[in-house]
Order: C-alpha cells, then sequence, then structure tokens
C-alpha cells in the first residue's frame, strides 16, 4: 500500500511540575536558583534520551536493567527535580514500548527545532533527520496496532464475526512482516548511531557559549519561532481545513507544545498552561488523523484485495463518521491556544 506512516498523537505527560510561587514562578532547587538555558535543555534531553533507550531493547529486559546502569547518575541539573525520571522507564508491553519511543523522539526533535541556537546546527539536523527515519520505521508497528484496534473494537457494530477475523488476520500477517524488519534493524548502522547520540543527550552534549546564560533569559525568546510557525499554519487551515492542513497545524502544535513545556521548568503556569492548550488540540487533530488513515488504509486494502472490499468499505464508512465528528470545534480550541499564548506573553 501507498499510504504513508501516521505519527502517534497520545503522548505521556511532562514531567511533574515542581511546586509554585503564587505568582506561578516554580520553586527551583536552591542549589540551582538561577539555572542556564544549558541546564534546562540537557535535563529534557536527557530524560527522553533515556526514555528512548530502555522502551526501543524490543523484549529484552536484561538488556534495560544492564543499560540502566550504563547510564550511571543523573545529570546534574536532572537532580534538582524529586521525580525528574517519572516516565522515562521501561514499559512491559510491547505496544506501549512502542510509544514512548517515539514520544521521546517527538520530544527530542522538537527541543533540538526550537532550541537550536544553543547546539551544533549540523550535528542537531543530522540527529533529527535520524530520528525522524527510526520514528516512520516505529510508526509502522504503530498503525498496524490502530488498525487492530479499529477493526476489533468498531467491526462488530457492521461486519460479521468471519468478516473481522479476516481483517484481523491480514493485519497480523502485515504486522509481523514489520517486526521483523524492526527487529533486523535494531543492529543496523543507523540504528547503533542512534544509540550513540541517546548517550551523547544523556551526558551532555556540546553547547554553544549562549547556553550558560539564564534560561529565563534565553528560552523563552526561542519560543517565538515555534509560535511564528503555528501562526502561519493555522491560516492555511482557517482557509482551507482540509487533512493535510489540519496535520500540519498539529506538527506545529507540538512544537509549540514540548518548547513551552521545556520553558515551563524555569518560567512555571503561563507557560504550562499554554502546552496543556496546545495539547488538548493536538491531540484532536491526532483522533482526527487516526480515523483518516484508517479510512485510506481500508480503502486500498478493498482496492488490493476484492474478497475484502466490501467489508474493508463498511468499516471506513464507520471511520469517516468518526473523522467528521472528530473534525467539530477545533477552530475553538485553537483559539484556546492563542489566548493562552498572548496571556503569557503579555
Amino acid at each position: 500500500m501507498t499510504v504513508g506512516p501516521l505519527e502517534d498523537h497520545v503522548d505521556e505527560g511532562p514531567e511533574r511540575p515542581a511546586p509554585e510561587h503564587r505568582d506561578g514562578r516554580p520553586h527551583l532547587d536552591e542549589r540551582f536558583p538561577d539555572p542556564s538555558a544549558g541546564m534546562v535543555l540537557h535535563r529534557v534531553l536527557a530524560l527522553s534520551a533515556r526514555t528512548f533507550l530502555l522502551n526501543d531493547l524490543d523484549d529484552d529486559p536484561d538488556g534495560a536493567a544492564a543499560l540502566t546502569d550504563a547510564l550511571g547518575p543523573r545529570p546534574l541539573w536532572a537532580q534538582s527535580a524529586v521525580g525528574s525520571l517519572r516516565g522515562t522507564g521501561r514499559r512491559a508491553d510491547r505496544t506501549e514500548r512502542i510509544h514512548q519511543s517515539r514520544v521521546a523522539m517527538r520530544r527530542i526533535r522538537s527541543n533540538l527545532r526550537t532550541f537550536r541556537l544553543l547546539l551544533d546546527p549540523g550535528w542537531g539536523t543530522t540527529l533529527r533527520a535520524e530520528l525522524a527515519w527510526y520514528g516512520s520505521q516505529l510508526g509502522r508497528s504503530r498503525d498496524l496496532d490502530l488498525l487492530a484496534t479499529v477493526v476489533a473494537g468498531q467491526g462488530p457494530d457492521v461486519l460479521a464475526p468471519d468478516e473481522v477475523a479476516r481483517l484481523l488476520a491480514v493485519v497480523d500477517w502485515r504486522r509481523a512482516e514489520v517486526e521483523a524488519d524492526l527487529a533486523a534493524g535494531r543492529s543496523g548502522p543507523r540504528r547503533v548511531w542512534l544509540t550513540e547520540q541517546m548517550t551523547v543527550l544523556w551526558e551532555g552534549p556540546q553547547f554553544k557559549a549562549k547556553a550558560g546564560r539564564s534560561a529565563t533569559d534565553v528560552l523563552p525568546a526561542m519560543l517565538q519561532r515555534s509560535w511564528h510557525d503555528l501562526r502561519g499554519a493555522a491560516r492555511t487551515a482557517r482557509k482551507d481545513p482540509s487533512d493535510v492542513h489540519l496535520h500540519r497545524l498539529r506538527i506545529r502544535l507540538k512544537d509549540l507544545r514540548y518548547g513551552s513545556e521545556t520553558v515551563a521548568l524555569v518560567s512555571g503556569g503561563p507557560a504550562r498552561k499554554t502546552a496543556r492548550a496546545a495539547e488538548r488540540l493536538q491531540s484532536k487533530l491526532g483522533d482526527l488523523h487516526d480515523a483518516v488513515f484508517a479510512v485510506a488504509w481500508l480503502e486500498a486494502l478493498g482496492t488490493e484485495q476484492q474478497d475484502l472490499a466490501d467489508a474493508a468499505g463498511r468499516l471506513a464508512g464507520l471511520q469517516r463518521e468518526v473523522a467528521a465528528a472528530t473534525r467539530k470545534g477545533w477552530k475553538r480550541d485553537l483559539k484556546e491556544v492563542e489566548r493562552r499564548w498572548r496571556r503569557w506573553q503579555g
């Protein structure tokens, strides 16, 4: 099929926020009353790298334990928050491990893009490209998990039991192919290079001199590009709310969200509220994208396998209804993102 991989929209939350002053500023660890921009970015990148490494080991719990030991103590700035490793551990379920690996890669890619002026641009660009490549590989598995959920969960509403079973058999067969490819790819040179770079992120990348300045002075200003990109995507989507344009808006929302979550570590409430508003709309558009993807996949399957065309067509019709329902209210949620941003920025 020619249907492309789908980016998973369900996300783990940001790390547990520190207690805040009445004015919304977080209480910072007394050892780090004024953390540098590099310290804050290192913390976010390191914890995401740890999440990725521990969850992308397939079915090797012994390897995960060894990797945990090899990573050693937390980076200096990461030590300043109670529970700062929350959510970075290895998950028991295979589907959840893939999800967490992809979440971590997206968070790294977004922060490398938003705060690119603090790092070597060539290295950051290359790492982002390789993370995008591997994310698309994992996305193939996630796509099939999504389709299995659609067929098993909603198929009985419009299909006979034997039709549900036949569709699930196709999904399972293609899932086995994808899993075999992933297993082979994990030992390939590109994936090995990614492991090396994740270790660099954990230990601390080489920052530019600007990263030594106060985080509160440097990081918020770097979000302006994310906001500018989001405004452009929003204008386009409002004029033409096609599936493609809404998907691009969702991508820009991710950058604003992840960047705001990073800034919230030192700026507190307003940044966090902006991130949450972006997350809500991102999730809504993710549900839409899931439904649109399922329709495209089922239509393609019906074209390729005529014996399944009728069953796939009926289930695709149900997913079109889901997509139509999910589209409602996105403009209202976008206005809330814009309101939160402007209130924060003054």
